[in-house]
């Protein structure tokens, strides 16, 4: 590996190598996400996503810090590919389970600046894995995203892209596993905004579960 790296690798191999590494990698990794070109990058990512070592940690916290105005979405779409491979459904639930508890601190902190995505898909990511973060930015960071949704909803007249839609849907799953009061306000306003009857039947129903756990709470629509 490492005379790969000496020697420069193509995208492909670059990718590859990421797949196959581990964390003593990283610093080679680290130095190829500042200088290769955006195809390279996106490979790693996905690559690191998908390695048998679960920590990530150094990664993210580097494209956290180079996100600026003018790279937004270059680095929002990196960190999403990294995200959805480390989060992969398909690989099982002690897949995520380890690369929650591997990169919980700065998923956290990940949480914490949620608001200033402007990708989607990007707080989906996030977003599907925040019940089982239990970190202090966690839930308020679900919050964040369902106010999102509903000011999507506001501003559509009830009419979303489907990033946005997707979003709500990934909320709405997030929100019936904590099954908290605190978002039962957010899930009928999803449910009496939306144009999409499939989202207003998932928010009604996730609403009216939230308020059979909690009888005080207001009645469900």
């Amino acid at each position: 590996m490492l005379i790969l790296v000496s020697l420069g690798a193509s995208a492909a191999d670059w990718g590859t190598l990421a797949a196959d590494s581990d964390r003593t990698l990283d610093p080679a990794l680290l130095s190829a996400l500042r200088n290769e070109d955006f195809d390279t990058k996106v490979l790693i990512c996905a690559g690191v996503g998908k390695r048998a070592d679960p920590y990530a940690g150094d990664i993210i916290a580097s494209l956290m810090a180079t996100r600026a105005v003018k790279t937004s979405d270059t680095v929002e779409l990196l960190l999403r590919t990294l995200l959805q491979g480390l989060f992969d459904p398909s690989r099982g639930e002690s897949w995520i389970s380890d690369r929650i508890e591997a990169n919980r601190d700065v998923l956290d902190s990940m949480a914490g600046r949620m608001a200033e995505w402007r990708d989607p898909q990007l707080a989906g990511a996030l977003v599907r894995i925040i019940p089982s973060l239990h970190t202090p930015r966690a839930l308020p960071a679900l919050a964040q995203a369902g106010s999102r949704v509903v000011r999507a909803l506001e501003r559509g007249s009830g009419a979303m892209l489907p990033q946005e839609l997707a979003l709500a849907l990934d909320f709405l799953s997030a929100v019936e596993k904590t099954r908290r009061p605190d978002f039962l306000a957010q899930c009928t306003d999803i449910a009496r905004l939306s144009r999409e009857k499939f989202i207003v039947d998932r928010a009604r129903a996730v609403a009216q579960e939230i308020a059979a756990q909690n009888p005080r709470s207001t009645a469900a629509p």
